[in-house]
């Protein structure tokens, strides 16, 4: 348990107690139920999904935090195995999610793979989703003997009412990283979207793997009004123009904002940290063109502290007319410590473009359970939150680069 959370967990009515809170499956449910409160879920939803999250984590839930995690997880840069996000639509309320690495305590990869394909199955049949864009690219992505970082990570689109929104990610690198691209054209051609990821893969032949490389290949699986297939992608040491230019590929996506946002975190040098990420979504029949983009910019590698990583999220809130109360009273679900005390707590901003819609605000959160990374120290150039030149640390967290 960290310092800065530990006072939390013994907050005026939660239901677990102290044995439950020094466990990973505690502490992490009573972060995601004081978030249910700040998206306005009721009790019975509340409890309802943090017995899916603790189901999801399996054997690691009871796991007690003065161990070390049970696997070098890469959902978050501590290795927690779960990790939180507030989408927040233009004129409604945010959407909370939950992200699980549920095979976490398995020992080896393939022992991940077996786990957390049950666990979805499991959650599949509890819900009555139909499984067969994951059976069907299953030996893409799963195959007897994977390789790293990761298998098979699940994320819940908490609602009001019903069961979550589930979306699956996998990875592309399963049959070896260098087979990424092929993998993933692979896959693409079996869910029907072979035409329209094609402007996606030129885009990335002439740049794979030194300049981009696939993270993931994700499935929406259940009931979504437009259910999607996304390709992540990740560029390497590019540039705030650059990653604008990676959303042309995308009809109706603006590459000024893209640029814009970039720019704003990390300046006009390439982002050397850690990469900005591309995410290419695919909807309804194949039209010969991603049907949306997201960008991901890694805050935590580019900012002091959570202070301005939270203030950068509150300026981008505003300039798309969403009020940042609830991104306030996230953070303060999450932990009691000062903002300017670590880094990390924000670990992502992003923006989504798609079609007609209003551009779409993510904030990506973590759950801290077993370190807050320090400050970094002020010593290279970057621009802050209000716009001014200041200094920047040249020492990172621990970084992995996820989503």
């Amino acid at each position: 348990m960290n310092a800065y959370t530990r006072e939390w967990a013994g907050r005026p009515g939660e239901a677990a107690g102290r044995s439950d809170w020094e466990q990973l499956g505690g502490f992490a449910a009573g972060q995601l139920g004081r978030l249910c409160d700040v998206v306005g879920i009721d009790a019975p939803g509340r409890t309802a999904h943090q017995q899916v999250l603790c189901d999801l984590l399996g054997p690691a839930a009871a796991r007690p935090l003065a161990s070390p995690p049970p696997s070098p997880s890469f959902v978050s840069d501590d290795h927690t195995p779960v990790e939180f996000s507030l989408t927040f639509p233009a004129g409604a309320a945010p959407v909370l999610r939950v992200l699980v690495d549920p095979g976490c305590a398995a020992r080896t990869l393939p022992d991940n793979a077996r786990t957390a394909w049950a666990a979805v199955g499991r959650l599949a049949a509890q819900w009555g989703f139909c499984l067969d864009e994951l059976t069907g690219v299953s030996d893409l992505f799963l195959p007897p003997v994977p390789h790293g970082p990761l298998t098979l990570w699940c994320a819940l689109e908490l609602r009001p009412g019903g069961p979550p929104g589930l979306k699956l990610y996998l990875n592309p690198g399963a049959r070896g990283a260098g087979r990424s691209l092929e993998t993933v054209g692979d896959a693409m051609a079996r869910v029907g979207h072979a035409r329209a990821f094609e402007p996606v893969r030129c885009y990335l032949k002439s740049r794979f793997p030194e300049r981009a490389t696939i993270m993931f290949f994700a499935l929406d699986v259940g009931s979504w009004a437009e259910p999607r297939v996304k390709v992540y992608v990740a560029h390497h040491h590019a540039t705030a123009t650059e990653a604008g230019d990676a959303a042309r590929l995308v009809p109706g996506a603006c590459p000024d904002r893209v640029a814009d946002l970039c720019r704003r975190i990390g300046g006009d040098e390439p982002f050397g940290r850690l990469p900005l990420i591309s995410c290419y979504s695919f909807t309804g029949a194949d039209t010969g063109r991603p049907t949306g983009h997201s960008i991901y910019v890694p805050v935590r590698a580019y900012v002091r502290d959570d202070q301005v990583a939270r203030d950068h999220a509150v300026r981008l809130l505003g300039e798309y007319g969403v009020p940042s109360a609830p991104l306030d009273r996230a953070l303060a679900a999450l932990t009691a410590r000062h903002l300017s005390d670590g880094v990390g707590l924000i670990p992502y901003l992003s923006l989504v473009q798609a079609g007609r819609q209003a551009p779409r605000i993510t904030a990506y959160f973590s759950s801290e359970a077993y370190r807050v990374f320090p400050p970094r120290e002020s010593t290279a150039l970057v621009v802050p939150a209000d716009g001014r030149s200041a200094m920047d640390p040249t020492t990172s967290a621990d970084a992995s680069a996820d989503k």
